[in-house]
């Protein structure tokens, strides 16, 4: 598939399953570091001078832990010397201008984790504009079975929808926005589930909306990584509803242009 036929099905599917784009050997630094983290890391205080990397085991009452780069290198080297390079080629028109956002590892445990229901990412994120990209990559293969990822394709196009509790489908405190339908094949979109290797990678815009369900297979691990870009400048816009954990670490007022160095330009 040429570089512009990615772009133009981004632009009008709203998410792209690239294919065989990951190196086999990319990702067992990463895997290694990830498994020494995570069995001390006890973080969860949100810092202002640096990237977090949030670590999140999707099984109702786990807290969220936090590490930083300089303790996970081979995550960074994977973001500047991959990511970013790709999404550079396959959507120059989109990337000229990627600023780190947030940085994710989910982990599905076997037969414990749950659905992460239906979200669009620019939700719960209070900027303006809200134009981001998002990356997933898996470390293990995903089947649907394994907690897949599953979008609603061309809904991008449809705008903001409000944001809600993920893993209840409760609607935030003062949330005034429409929500994500329970079945948006009910409006007439397409629902299409991704089963990945650890070789592709999933991109889609902030604007999709989509889902996981749990990993139903015994003995089976399932995490994945989600890496998302601003891909212009934005200004701090809070409004009810929107109370994403990246409002901790920034010290600017409303209209203020986000930057700083948890946000860096790649």
């Amino acid at each position: 598939m040429s570089d512009s036929d990615k772009e133009r099905l981004l632009r009008e599917e709203g998410v792209l399953l690239m294919k065989n784009v990951i190196a086999d050997d990319a990702l067992v630094s990463v895997k290694d570091q990830y498994d020494h983290l995570d069995i001390s890391l006890e973080r969860t205080d949100i810092v202002k001078d640096r990237p977090v990397i949030v670590f999140w085991r999707h099984v109702m009452g786990s807290t969220k832990r936090l590490a930083h780069f300089d303790e996970f290198p081979a995550l960074w080297q994977l973001i500047t010397n991959c990511i970013v390079p790709t999404l550079r080629q396959s959507f120059p028109e989109r990337t000229k201008r990627l600023q780190l956002l947030e940085t994710i590892i989910f982990n599905k445990p076997p037969e414990i984790s749950n659905t992460l229901n239906w979200h669009q990412d620019v939700a719960y994120f209070p900027l303006k504009p809200n134009n981001q990209i998002a990356v997933w990559i898996p470390f293990e293969m995903v089947t649907a079975e394994r907690g897949a990822m599953v979008y609603a394709v061309g809904s991008h196009k449809l705008g903001p929808r409000g944001s809600t509790n993920l893993h209840t489908r409760e609607k935030f405190e003062n949330e005034d926005r429409d929500l994500i339908p329970d079945d948006p094949t009910t409006i007439g979109l397409e629902v299409r589930c991704m089963e990945m290797t650890p070789n592709d990678m999933l991109v889609h815009d902030g604007y999709t909306w989509h889902y996981s369900g749990p990993n139903l297979i015994k003995g089976y691990t399932r995490r994945g990584l989600s890496v998302r870009f601003v891909t212009e400048p934005a200004a701090f816009d809070p409004r009810p509803g929107q109370g994403a954990a990246f409002t901790r670490q920034i010290d600017i007022q409303p209209g203020d242009i986000l930057d700083g160095a948890p946000f860096p330009l790649l």
